[in-house]
């Protein structure tokens, strides 16, 4: 009987204060409650306005790069752009010779990394921002991939002299790049296999036709 009436004047305690004050503090409740249903809904419009954003920008990349550059960034998510200034840029002490052949990877919205294609030895990370584009508010991603495979392909020096350069690893985990590298060879070598195989396979057919026709 003591522990009911305690029970009972728990709740009482407890609820009483919110009954009276009911007028107070639920038309809080309900203008918190519809803020938090507005927000969702501007986040997903929002959203979708970016995805319909970065389908045109997908749609207009596709134009702009070669078909294997398309394929890589379509299949891989990045775009390997061949650097054509002399010498590849690289924190001191790391850049080679003048005339040995590098690379950039492009990602979107990260630094490039500059490496040797033919040893995949990572040079550096080129931290660019691009005059006229504002970094609180970042293009999609294709559209920012396209902004610097088109500044690196027409203006390499420009963009490198602009560069934040730094030592592999700063931003990207080396693992990751190198990971990215092996990726980029074996889709390379798939590539070849495939092409190589159509190939043959047109041969053999060609061979065919020519000895039913004969």
């Amino acid at each position: 009987m003591i522990v009911a009436l305690a029970i009972a004047a728990f709740v009482a305690a407890a609820v009483l204060p919110l009954a009276l004050t009911a007028g107070y503090w639920f038309p809080l409740l309900a203008d918190r409650v519809e803020h938090a249903v507005a927000v969702v809904r501007a986040g997903r419009a929002g959203h979708l306005e970016r995805k319909r954003a970065e389908a045109t920008a997908r749609d207009l990349l596709r134009t702009c790069l070669d078909e294997d550059s398309w394929a890589m960034y379509r299949d891989l998510g990045f775009v390997r752009v061949w650097g054509g200034g002399g010498r590849a840029p690289a924190p001191s002490g790391r850049r080679p010779a003048s005339g040995v052949a590098y690379a950039y990877l492009v990602y979107p919205h990260r630094p490039h990394v500059v490496f040797l294609p033919q040893t995949t030895t990572l040079l550096g990370e080129c931290r660019v921002q691009l005059a006229g584009l504002d970094p609180d508010e970042p293009l999609v991603a294709s559209d920012d991939v396209l902004a610097h495979w088109m500044a690196l392909t027409q203006d390499e020096r420009g963009v490198v002299a602009s560069a934040r350069i730094s030592f592999p690893g700063t931003e990207f985990s080396r693992r990751s790049i190198r990971r990215d590298l092996w990726r980029m060879r074996e889709w390379e070598r798939e590539r070849t296999e495939r092409a190589m195989g159509l190939a043959r396979t047109g041969r053999l057919a060609r061979a065919a036709r020519r000895r039913a026709a004969g």
